[in-house]
C-alpha cells in the first residue's frame, strides 16, 4: 500500500512539474495558437537609480532602443530619471520577449527582454567604481521577466567569452562564395556547441529563446545566399519558430520578406504592387508567417506608409498582427495630421540665396534649399562662405536611410543646445536625391522637425563629396572648422557627440 501511495504521489508531482513547465514555456509567434494563448498586453520596464545625487541624476542619460517587428528595425529614445531616481518606459507594440538595448550614461550597458514586466535597479555608487557590460554588481533585476533577463545577459557574456571568433568570419562570409554553405554550417556548428555548453553550465531556462534566435540568425544568412543567387528552396526549410523579437530575428523577418518578394514571387511586372505580393504570401505560407512577411512592406513617406498599412490590415490573418498594425496606423494618423499642419504653415515664397533657392522655411528653425552648385567642391566653398568663422557640422544623408534618421534626434538636441548657449555652430544637412524626390525630402524633414539648413543635392554631387571625405555611405559626417579645415574623422555617430566636444573644435 505504501508503495502504491508513494508511486501515486510521485506521479502527481511529475504531472504538476510538467504542467508548470507547459505553462512557463513560451508560445511561438508563428504558431496559430498564439492568438489564444500568447501575449495580449503591453509590458513596462520600471527602474530606479540608487545612491545618485540630484546633480548626477539631472546629468544622467537613460537611453533605450527597442528592436521592432513592424516599422524601423530599431527605435531609440532618451529619458531622464525623476527626482527620486525612478524611471519607466512601455512597449509600443504587443510583442513577445522584445529585445531592448539599455544604457545608463557611461556606467552600464545591458540587454533587456520584455515580456510581462521588468524592474531594474542600478546602484550608481557601485557603477562608478566599475562600469557594467550586460550584468554584474550594480545591476539587479526583479519582476516577472527577471530570471530571463539574468540568464540572457549571462548568455551574451558566455557567448562572447567562449566563441569570440564567430562574428568576424560571419560578417565576412560572401554569399557569392561557392563554399558559402559549408562555411556557414561550420560556423554554426561551433555556435550551437557554445549554446549547449551554456545550457550545461547555467541550465535551460532560456533554451527555447536562444535556440530559436540561433536558428533565425542561421536562416537569415541562408536567405541572403538564396537572394544573391536567386535560388528557390522548399518553404519549410526557411520557416523558423519565433519566441522573441531580437536583432537576429529582425534580420530574419527582413530577409524572409525580401526572399518572398524578389525570388519566390513569380510576376516581375507586378513586383512593385504590394497588394499582389501580399496575396501571394497568403496563398503560399502558413497564416502567421504570411502576416510577418506582409507586416514588412515599407515606404519612407508617412502618407504612403499609412496607405500600405491600412490596405494590408485587411489581408492579415491573426489577431496579434492586426492589433499591432492598428497601433502603427494610429501613430501614423497623428503624425500625418501634424505633418499636414506643418507643411501648411511653412513659408513657401521662393527666394534666391548664395546656397541656392529657398523652397520652405519652417517654424522649427529649418531652412530648405535646392542645390545649384555644379560639383562638390563648389558646394563646400559656398557653405563655408555662408557661415564664416563658425563650426559647420555636415550631415550627408538619404530619406530612406534608417541609420541616418535614427541619428537625427541627437543632432536636433545639439542644435538647440548650441542655440541656447549662443555657440558659433551651424548644422547643414545634405540629402541625396538618389531613391527619393523633393516632396519626400520636405516631408521627412517636416516629420522629424529637424532644425538647421537643409539642401537637396543631386547624387553625382553627393558622390563627389563622399569621395572627398572618404565616406563609405550614409550617413557620413564631416566638420568644417572656423579656420576652413575639414575634419572627416571628428564624428562617427551623432549620438556620441556633445556640445562640449563641438565647442572645443571652434577654438
Amino acid at each position: 500500500m505504501k508503495v502504491f501511495f508513494a508511486t501515486l504521489l510521485l506521479s502527481l508531482m511529475l504531472l504538476n512539474i510538467a504542467y508548470a513547465q507547459m505553462k512557463s514555456d513560451p508560445i511561438s509567434l508563428t504558431d496559430e495558437s498564439y492568438d489564444k494563448s500568447g501575449k495580449t498586453q503591453l509590458a513596462k520596464v520600471t527602474g530606479r537609480v540608487l545612491n545618485a545625487s540630484p546633480e548626477e541624476l539631472s546629468n544622467l542619460k537613460i537611453q533605450y532602443t527597442f528592436v521592432n517587428l513592424i516599422g524601423p528595425s530599431q527605435s531609440s529614445n532618451e529619458i531622464k530619471a525623476n527626482a527620486d531616481g525612478t524611471f519607466e518606459f512601455t512597449q509600443i507594440h504587443i510583442l513577445p520577449y522584445q529585445q531592448i538595448w539599455f544604457s545608463l550614461g557611461v556606467y552600464a550597458y545591458t540587454c533587456l527582454y520584455l515580456q510581462d514586466g521588468l524592474e531594474i535597479t542600478l546602484d550608481l555608487s557601485k557603477l562608478k567604481k566599475k562600469e557594467i557590460y550586460m550584468i554584474g554588481d550594480g545591476i539587479s533585476f526583479a519582476g516577472k521577466d527577471a530570471e530571463v533577463n539574468r540568464q540572457m545577459n549571462e548568455y551574451i557574456l558566455f557567448d562572447k567569452k567562449h566563441n569570440p571568433d564567430f562574428y568576424k568570419p560571419l560578417r565576412q562570409l560572401n554569399p557569392s562564395d561557392p563554399n558559402f554553405q559549408y562555411k556557414l554550417d561550420s560556423l554554426f556548428k561551433i555556435q550551437r556547441n557554445t549554446d549547449q555548453a551554456f545550457y550545461h553550465t547555467y541550465g535551460t531556462t532560456c533554451k527555447t529563446l536562444i535556440d530559436a534566435a540561433t536558428d533565425a540568425q542561421y536562416t537569415y544568412r541562408q536567405l541572403d545566399y538564396y537572394l544573391t543567387n536567386k535560388i528557390k528552396v522548399a518553404n519549410d526549410s526557411i520557416l523558423v519558430s519565433i519566441y522573441s523579437i531580437s536583432n537576429h530575428v529582425s534580420d530574419y523577418f527582413r530577409f524572409l520578406h525580401y526572399y518572398v518578394k524578389y525570388v519566390l514571387y513569380p510576376v516581375n511586372e507586378t513586383l512593385g504592387d504590394y497588394v499582389k505580393v501580399a496575396d501571394y504570401a497568403n496563398q503560399t505560407f502558413p497564416k502567421n508567417y504570411a502576416d510577418i512577411i506582409n507586416l514588412r512592406f515599407e515606404d519612407d513617406d508617412i502618407a504612403a506608409q499609412n496607405k500600405i498599412y491600412k490596405t494590408i490590415l485587411n489581408k492579415l490573418n491573426s489577431k496579434w498582427a492586426k492589433e499591432n498594425i492598428r497601433i502603427e496606423i494610429d501613430g501614423l494618423n497623428v503624425k500625418q495630421t501634424k505633418l499636414e499642419k506643418l507643411l501648411a504653415s511653412a513659408k513657401s515664397a521662393p527666394k534666391q540665396t548664395s546656397l541656392g533657392k529657398i523652397i520652405k522655411e519652417f517654424s522649427f528653425d529649418a531652412e530648405l534649399l535646392s542645390n545649384q552648385s555644379k560639383d562638390g567642391s563648389e558646394l563646400l566653398k559656398t557653405i563655408k562662405a555662408k557661415y564664416p568663422n563658425k563650426l559647420i557640422v555636415l550631415d550627408i544623408w538619404a530619406t530612406w536611410c534608417a541609420p541616418c534618421i535614427g541619428q537625427m534626434p541627437y543632432s536636433k538636441k545639439l542644435h538647440h543646445e548650441a542655440k541656447g548657449a549662443k555657440s558659433p555652430i551651424e548644422f547643414v544637412y545634405l540629402c541625396t536625391d538618389q531613391g527619393s524626390n523633393q516632396e519626400k525630402w520636405i516631408n521627412k524633414v517636416a516629420e522629424l522637425e529637424q532644425p538647421g539648413t537643409h539642401i537637396f543635392v543631386e547624387n553625382n554631387v553627393i558622390s563627389e563629396l563622399l569621395s572627398l571625405f572618404n565616406g563609405a555611405g550614409f550617413p557620413t559626417y564631416a566638420v568644417i572648422k572656423p579656420n576652413g579645415e575639414i575634419d572627416t574623422k571628428a564624428i562617427s555617430w551623432m549620438k556620441d557627440v556633445t556640445l562640449e566636444k563641438l565647442e572645443e573644435m571652434t577654438k
